[in-house]
């Protein structure tokens, strides 16, 4: 069974670049609420993605995420979490299926399901949230392989860690060009 899941792990991240991990990336104790983070956003540009959060009765969020340019779409579980004085949002598919394309990239990036984990750096003017940079990951990883317990995939790896682990090596590696990219503004759409 554990071949079996960690397959489907590096299957999933070979779909993209983000990195899923087995285990949650917060705490019970870690989970905050922040009323700014509720309601609609996108992204600008070119078939821009929309985001929507919507608060639950259990100190999270339903995560919807919509592909601008296909309109595929995606439901995530949404922790908002804090670490120190840092924030970030673990996410991980409510629903998935292995074998439809009108999901969004970001689901297939995490088919077991798994944990994504993004910095969460401001939420006003505008919401910024920053993924894991693969590419990062993968290399630092191939130059310190012991640091962190993860599966080695031939394109990305999947973490294995536990939640503690994972939260060392989170606020270890928060600097420019290292754990997260430069991310991305959403900008909040009206009512």
């Amino acid at each position: 069974m554990k071949t079996k899941i960690l397959c489907l792990l590096g299957l999933a991240a070979l779909v993209c670049s983000c990195v899923p991990s087995v285990n949650p990336f917060y705490t019970p104790a870690d989970v905050i609420t922040d009323a700014r983070l509720v309601g609609a956003w996108s992204e600008k540009g070119d078939g821009p993605a929309e985001w929507s959060f919507q608060a639950t009765e259990t100190n999270s969020y339903i995560v919807t995420i919509v592909d601008g340019k296909n309109g595929a779409a995606g439901e995530f579980d949404g922790h908002l979490f804090k670490l120190g004085q840092e924030k970030f949002l673990d996410i991980t598919p409510t629903e998935h299926s292995y074998l439809t394309s009108n999901q969004c990239s970001i689901v297939k990036c995490s088919l077991i399901p798994g944990h994504l984990v993004l910095r969460v750096s401001q939420f006003e003017p505008t919401l910024h949230l920053a993924f894991c940079d693969g590419d990062w990951v993968k290399t630092y990883l191939q130059d310190h392989p012991t640091e962190i317990a993860h599966s080695a995939g031939k394109e990305s790896p999947v973490f294995t860690a536990d939640t503690a682990d994972l939260q060392k090596f989170v606020l270890a590696h928060l600097g420019k060009g290292e754990l997260f990219s430069d991310g991305m503004d959403l900008h909040r759409l009206p009512k």
